[in-house]
């Protein structure tokens, strides 16, 4: 028994570095030198099997000793079941290495674990502001202290003024808050509907380009519906699919819904690319429909 598990956790690992080198990642910064605390273009792209699932760093990730200023991905190409993606970070520095090295990885999902990829190491040169330090000052040029004997001053605190000046600060804060209040919630709700809108497109984008299995139509499902719940104010998770399309709104989308049951329970398992993104849409004009309704609420 022991010698089984042996031999399947070989297999298992050779499996995965056979897929590994069908992946040719490559990393590289943009300009030949950085600036401390200036942020310096590096992108980050793999070609691989479209059948392979890789995930690029995000702003989780450690990026030790460098900092991540900004990202931006582009959309995953796939031709001829070949994949490529490609992204774009903005790298900062606060090291004085006068030559810096960077290898940012991808990572390979395999079942519950992942695998890191890494390009090859890239460098890049420190450009120093400031030339020479010295290490110490001569005697004959530093200035002298002709009195070191501590003298005390007094505070001065303008009190009058400064209560004045709080009591017309909360009274501007109060009638600014009476003038734009509404308009400041109104801007505050809007600006988080749109945040929770792109991190669930960008979830449900990244599902929908896992391998299709009756396991992962389940995941996309739940996902679409924990959305909908919060924006909606609706435990949609919560609730079957008769129980769903009692609600009006959600009756247009009844057959896809209805295919996912089938696909699901059934156990046939059929390409849901098109139900999904119809899923996709209706949860865009559902979002759509809340943002007009904010705006003129």
């Amino acid at each position: 028994m022991f010698r089984k598990i042996i031999f399947g956790s070989i297999l298992h690992f050779i499996a995965l570095f056979s897929f590994a080198q069908d992946v040719q990642v490559k990393g590289y910064f943009l300009e030949d030198s950085i600036k401390i605390g200036e942020p310096s273009p590096y992108v980050l792209t793999a070609r691989y099997p479209s059948s392979i699932d890789l995930i690029f760093p995000d702003s989780l990730y450690n990026y030790n000793p460098y900092e991540l200023g900004e990202k931006w991905f582009a959309a995953t190409k796939t031709i001829d079941e070949q994949s490529y993606d490609s992204a774009l970070y903005y790298i900062l520095s606060f090291e004085v290495d006068s030559v810096q090295y960077l290898q940012l990885p991808v990572f390979q999902v395999a079942g519950r674990d992942s695998i890191p990829l890494y390009p090859q190491q890239d460098s890049i040169i420190l450009t120093h502001l400031v030339k020479e330090i010295p290490d110490s000052v001569a005697a004959e040029a530093m200035p002298l202290i002709e009195n070191t004997t501590y003298r005390y001053v007094d505070l001065a605190l303008n009190y009058p003024y400064l209560i004045t000046g709080i009591v017309l600060f909360i009274i501007l804060v109060v009638i600014g808050y009476i003038v734009f209040g509404k308009s400041i919630k109104r801007w505050f709700k809007l600006r988080r509907l749109e945040k929770k809108h792109l991190k669930f497109m960008e979830e449900y984008n990244v599902q929908l380009q896992s391998k299709e299995s009756i396991k992962q139509t389940e995941k996309i499902l739940l996902v679409w519906k924990k959305y909908l719940e919060k924006l909606e104010k609706t435990p949609y998770t919560k609730m079957t699919t008769k129980e769903l399309l009692s609600h009006e709104h959600i009756v247009r989308i009844g057959d896809e819904l209805k295919s996912i049951d089938k696909a699901i329970y059934g156990g046939k398992q059929e390409s849901m690319q098109e139900t999904f993104k119809k899923l996709l849409t209706f949860a865009e004009n559902r979002y759509l429909d809340k943002v007009n309704e904010v705006k003129h609420g």
